[in-house]
């Protein structure tokens, strides 16, 4: 028990910085104007303010900064060595990682810069410049030492981390249409992740993940439909880029391992956001369309259009991400035979999700008099 008293009192503490930030966050983006106005494709009536990721990102870095910094303060008082030995002691290790959680951190601050820029600049700011500040942030992590380690190669593995890194980061920010989607398909599968990490012994990993979910839902306060602050390109970059991260910086091969299927958790884990990003990229190539210019074809538009209301549609994508990720949380302990049973539940969930990406309702027939 005094294990997890640490990880909750983390939850928390991340919880209400984020939750008194996002107001703040709120009465700047109405002064100078950081607005979403409604429009066409938009679902809301009333300009909203939409730079609430600032919270998202200031409760995490300050936590994961203030942890880092106390831990060694901690390990000192008596007080705290009686009651909490076994989990103070684990952070005393945190000087292991300390390269590692300094490139999290910057490289989180870069994603969430590029977005804060697209956020005040708008157009301003082209999405080539976007791009550039995505693999800036990307490079920043690998820099740190946070990468791929299974291609066998190098060069090869830094490369899979930036496309990794950079496609996660947009990812969410394309899963960022619809009142909580992005924050809470990134709450699910950090919850996840931490499960997988507590069951390794990762505790270290876990106080992170912990401080990421309580930031999240701190924001999610204020995000549910009708939502009253958006994420903003700000949130859902700082997001996206976070979960590719704690991803890498995750161990998913235990010793029970029989095979390397374990490396797959994270694409399983994230299944959705990735399958979601593909389908519409594809969709908007083919159409001849540039695919930076959002539309109306994701996964959440397509189960309105199929006569789901928007909080519903949104609870769905969480059922399916939740399905996907507690059976990918097998895969550590999983022989052969488990592993591909997995795999194809993993798929079949994705094939589920693709049906409904391009299912089209047809009339109905009509009936033949007799």
């Amino acid at each position: 028990m005094p294990t997890a008293l640490v990880p909750i009192f983390v939850l928390v503490a991340a919880f209400v910085i984020s939750t008194a930030l996002v107001p703040a966050a709120g009465a700047v983006a109405r002064r100078y104007g950081i607005l979403d106005a409604p429009g066409a494709r938009k679902v809301h009536a009333r300009a909203t303010p939409r730079i609430g990721g600032v919270a998202v990102f200031v409760s995490f870095t300050l936590i994961v900064l203030a942890g880092f910094s106390l831990a060694p303060v901690l390990g000192r008082l008596p007080l705290v060595t009686s009651h909490l030995a076994v989990p103070i002691a684990m952070l005393q290790e945190a000087y292991r990682v300390q390269g590692k959680l300094l490139a999290l951190v910057l490289g989180g601050a870069v994603a969430f810069s590029v977005g804060l820029l697209d956020d005040v600049l708008g157009r301003r700011f082209g999405p080539g410049r976007k791009l550039a500040g995505q693999t800036l942030a990307a490079l920043v992590l690998v820099s740190g030492g946070i990468r791929t380690d299974f291609l066998g190669n190098d060069l090869a593995n830094v490369a899979f981390t930036l496309l990794w890194v950079v496609g996660l980061t947009n990812a969410f920010n394309l899963l960022d249409n619809m009142d909580g989607l992005s924050a809470g398909v990134a709450l699910i599968a950090s919850f996840v992740l931490l499960l997988n990490a507590w069951l390794l012994g990762e505790f270290f990993i876990a106080l992170v993940l912990v401080a990421f979910m309580g930031s999240l839902l701190g924001f999610l306060v204020f995000n549910w439909h009708p939502a009253s602050i958006f994420l903003g390109d700000c949130g859902s970059h700082f997001i996206g880029f976070t979960m590719a991260s704690l991803t890498l910086l995750e161990r998913y091969v235990s010793h029970a391992s029989s095979t390397y299927f374990p490396v797959l958790m994270p694409v399983l884990v994230l299944a959705l956001p990735i399958v979601d990003t593909t389908t519409v990229v594809v969709i908007r190539l083919r159409e001849h369309r540039p695919i930076y210019v959002g539309d109306s074809r994701h996964l959440s538009h397509r189960l309105v259009a199929l006569g789901m209301s928007r909080p519903l549609a949104v609870a769905t994508i969480y059922l399916m991400t939740l399905a996907i990720g507690l059976g990918a949380l097998g895969l550590a302990h999983a022989n052969l035979v488990h592993s591909l049973v997995i795999l194809v539940q993993g798929l079949a969930v994705v094939a589920v999700v693709l049906i409904l990406l391009f299912f089209e309702r047809s009339a109905e027939p009509r009936e033949e008099g007799r």
